[in-house]
This record gives structure tokens, sequence and C-alpha cells, in this order.
């Protein structure tokens, strides 16, 4: 008895182990998190891949994605791009973010940027964007066709 419950003890702590071993293997860039995209997105960045030099992968947060107001919205985030030639994606003001709004089954670009960060937001089950440029930032508000600047000013230090 004694014997068996040493066996299978050692064998949970080598599943536990292995277990751990693979949480620091997993890959930073990768493939599928540009696979799993809408098949009109995953085009456009699969484009923008080939403009880096590489192929298109992509860390994990590099596709979020918001509903509000009965619409679903899905930036990128060109910064957890793989790019060999980053100057494709990022520039002096930043890198590149796209919002994407879902209709019909379909992805249309209603936003597109080169700065350090976009969040999107949700208040008042009305999407919104808020841009970060560093020292500024700007808020928008969809306001059924577009994003629409509603305020800008000084971020908190």
């Amino acid at each position: 008895m004694t014997r068996v419950l040493l066996v299978l003890c050692s064998l949970f702590a080598s599943g536990q182990s292995i277990a751990r071993g693979s949480m620091a293997t997993e890959r930073p860039w990768a493939s599928e998190h540009v696979e799993g995209l809408p098949a009109d997105i995953r085009r456009e960045v699969v484009a923008r891949g080939r403009a880096c030099g590489n192929a298109a992968a992509a860390a994990h947060y590099f596709s979020v994605s918001i509903e509000a107001g009965g619409r679903r919205f899905v930036s990128l985030h060109f910064e957890d791009l793989a790019c060999t030639n980053r100057a494709a994606v990022c520039d002096g003001g930043g890198c590149l973010h796209e919002i994407y709004l879902e209709s019909g089954g379909r992805h249309r670009l209603v936003f597109s940027v080169r700065t350090r960060d976009v969040r999107l937001r949700k208040e008042g089950g009305v999407a919104g964007i808020e841009v970060d440029y560093g020292t500024t930032h700007k808020i928008f508000r969809w306001n059924g066709a577009r994003f629409v600047s509603v305020s800008a000013g000084l971020l908190a230090k």
C-alpha cells in the first residue's frame, strides 16, 4: 500500500512540474492570435505582416473587443504585432491602432491612429475610445456613424 501511494504521489508531482513548465514555454508571439481574428480583419493583418517582412504573429492582447449599444467593436494594437520592419506599423508618434465595427457579419475600419495606446470603453451603453498621446489624451464616443471627439486633457502623472 505504501509503495502504491509513493508511485501515485510521484506521478502527481511530475504532472504538476510538466504543467508548470508549459506555462514558461508559451510563445509570446503566436500566429494563433492572428488566425483567430474574423476573416476580413485577418486579411488586413496578414498584409501588414508582409509589410513587416515576416509572417503575421501577435501577442495575446493584439486584439481586444467590446460590445456596446448592440454593436461589436474590435481594436487592434500593432505594437503587439511581431514586425521585423517596425516602421511599417510604428513611428515617432507611436504605433498603429485600428478599430473595426462588425455589421452584418462583416467588419469595417471606423478609426485609425498612430499613438501610444488606444483603449476601448463603454459608458452608458455607448462605445468610446481613449487615445493616449503621451502627455495628453482624447476621448471619442460612437455617434452611430463614427467616433467623434468629446474631450481632451492632460494625463495625470
